[in-house]
C-alpha cells in the first residue's frame, strides 16, 4: 500500500504540472481570472478521477502520457461542478478543501466565469490533443458532454436543489448521486477503456465497477458529513439537506456502502491478474477521513 501511495504521489504531481500548462492564459487582462481558476484547481485535489483513468489505463494497455489531456480534462470538469454547486443559489458552500469557497474571495460573478472557463477547457484539450485518433476523441468527449448534460451532472442537481430534503426517498436520491458523483468515476474508467479499444464486456465491467465505487465513495461522503469535523474533511459539515445518513441512518447506509464496495469488487473480478491498483484505489478511496 505504501508503494502505490508512493506511486500515487508521483502521479499527482504529473497531473497538476500539465493542468497548469493546459490551464495557462497568456492574456494580462484575465489575470483576475487566472487566479480564481487556481485558487480551485489547485486547492489540494487529490486527483481522484484522473488517477482512476490511469488505472484503468493500465488494464488496457494504455499509458498515462496517452491518457494525460483525458486525465486533466476530469479534473477541470469536477473542478468546474464544484465551483458551480458552491454558490449561494445552487448548494450555497461555504467551505470547500480547509479554505473559503471560491465565490466568497473572487465573487460570484468571476466564480461562474471560471467554471465555465474550466468546463469548455476540458472538451479542448481533449479534442487538440495530437496523440489521441480523431474517432476517439470525438467517442470521449462526447461521454464527458453527455456526463456533464441534462443526463448527467446538470440533471442530478437539477433533482438535488428541487427535490432533497429530509423526505427524499431512495429513488430520487439514487437519481441525484447516480448523476452528480458516479458518473464521473464512469466517464474516468470509459474514457481510459475506448482509448484502449476494450471489447464491449469490458467497458461494462469497468464502468460496474466506477459506477459502484462511485455510490460507495458519496456514502462515504455523507457518513463524513454526519460524523466528521470541518477539520477534517476541509469543508462545511451537517449542511447537506438529504443524503443516505438522513434517510437511512448510520448503521443501514454503512451496510449499504459494503453492498455497493462489495459489487465494485465483484466487477472487478473479470480482470483477473491485472485488477491489484484498481483494488487498491478503491480500498484508499473509502477508507478517507476528507
Amino acid at each position: 500500500m505504501n508503494q502505490i501511495k508512493a506511486v500515487l504521489h508521483e502521479t499527482k504531481r504529473y497531473i497538476d504540472q500539465k493542468l497548469q500548462e493546459y490551464m495557462s492564459i497568456d492574456e494580462p487582462l484575465l489575470k483576475g481570472l487566472q487566479e480564481c481558476i487556481n485558487y480551485s484547481l489547485f486547492s489540494g485535489g487529490k486527483r481522484i478521477r484522473p488517477i482512476f483513468c490511469f488505472v484503468a489505463g493500465e488494464i488496457f494497455d494504455v499509458r498515462k502520457e496517452t491518457l494525460i489531456s483525458v486525465a486533466c480534462a476530469l479534473e477541470m470538469i469536477h473542478t468546474s461542478s464544484l465551483i458551480m454547486d458552491d454558490l449561494p443559489h445552487m448548494d450555497n458552500g461555504r467551505m470547500r478543501r480547509g479554505r473559503p469557497a471560491n465565490h466568497l474571495i473572487y465573487g460570484q460573478d468571476v466564480a461562474s466565469l471560471a467554471s465555465v472557463a474550466l468546463l469548455t477547457r476540458a472538451y479542448e484539450v481533449v479534442l487538440n490533443d495530437p496523440e489521441l485518433p480523431d474517432d476517439k476523441k470525438r467517442k470521449v468527449v462526447s461521454k464527458f458532454v453527455e456526463v456533464v448534460g441534462i443526463n448527467g451532472m446538470v440533471g442530478g442537481q437539477f433533482a438535488d436543489l428541487k427535490y432533497m430534503g429530509s423526505s427524499v426517498d431512495y429513488t430520487t436520491l439514487e437519481y441525484i448521486h447516480n448523476h452528480k458523483t458516479a458518473s464521473l468515476f464512469v466517464a474516468s474508467g470509459e474514457a481510459a477503456a475506448i482509448i484502449g479499444g476494450a471489447p464491449d464486456a469490458e467497458i461494462d465491467a469497468i464502468c460496474s465497477f466506477a459506477r459502484n465505487l462511485g455510490f460507495a465513495f458519496q456514502i462515504s461522503d455523507d457518513l463524513l458529513d454526519a460524523t466528521g469535523s470541518e477539520t477534517e474533511t476541509g469543508k462545511s459539515v451537517n449542511s447537506d439537506k438529504g443524503n443516505f445518513i438522513t434517510l437511512l441512518g448510520i448503521s443501514k447506509s454503512k451496510e449499504l456502502m459494503e453492498k455497493y464496495t462489495q459489487d465494485s469488487m465483484d466487477a472487478a473480478r473479470l480482470f483477473d491478474g491485472r485488477n491489484q491498483k484498481l483494488l487498491a484505489i478503491g480500498q484508499m478511496l473509502l477508507g478517507r477521513r476528507s
